[in-house]
Order: C-alpha cells, then sequence, then structure tokens
C-alpha cells in the first residue's frame, strides 16, 4: 500500500476505504509482482506500493469473505459485497465501503513487514 494509505490505517489496522475498493490477498507473491509493475512505470505510479502489511486474522476469515463476496461479472455496483477476483492465479478480495467491515471486524493484529 501505498504510504498515505499506511498512515489511515485505524488503530488495529482497520482499512477505511476511499474510493471505490481497496484490495488484500494472502499471496505475497502476487504483491511482490505488483511492486515491480509499478515500479517499472515510475513516477506517482511507483509510490502506490511503498509499505508491506501483514494482517494477522480470526479463524474463519477468508470464508466470510467469500461468502459475502461476488465475482466481476456479478457486483455490479453493489458496495456491500467484498469483490472476489483472481489475478494471474491469485486471489484478491476488494474491500469496498460497505464490506470493509467484514474484514476490519476479523483483524486480531498488524503491522508492517517492510518497506519495499
Amino acid at each position: 500500500m501505498s504510504e498515505k494509505e499506511f498512515n489511515q490505517l485505524g488503530t488495529n489496522g482497520e482499512i477505511t476505504v476511499r474510493g471505490t475498493e481497496n484490495f488484500v490477498t494472502q499471496d505475497r507473491e502476487s504483491l511482490e509482482g505488483l511492486w515491480h509493475q509499478t515500479r517499472r512505470r515510475g513516477g506517482k505510479e511507483s509510490e502506490k506500493c511503498t509499505a508491506l502489511v501483514r494482517f494477522e486474522m480470526a479463524p474463519g476469515a477468508r470464508g466470510k469473505l467469500i461468502a459475502t463476496g461476488k465475482r466481476p461479472g456479478e457486483i455490479s455496483q453493489d458496495v456491500s459485497a467484498v469483490h472476489l477476483k483472481s489475478e494471474r492465479g491469485f486471489d484478491t478480495y476488494g474491500l469496498r465501503p460497505g464490506s470493509v467491515g467484514v474484514f476490519n471486524s476479523r483483524i486480531v493484529k498488524s503491522g508492517r513487514v517492510a518497506d519495499w
């Protein structure tokens, strides 16, 4: 995430959705690919991925995200659903203003892992 997004996290790491949605994933490999992609573009694009944050979640969090989710062809403008996507073989979860609470309510702890 960007420095701005990192600084907007709540005291327990809660995400605040600014705009349409914020994506999270369990796959560090996909994040590293995104980081390399934004670095190649340079400029403001390279500022989008400066902090890697690890969220420790309560049991059942992934199942609840999936149960609340909709796939790209189903989601449309539904801000209460989690946007379920598979990108390059990695599952990602788009947290929207009405669904971010599904994620936030299951955070046990979080912290910055590294600077890219």
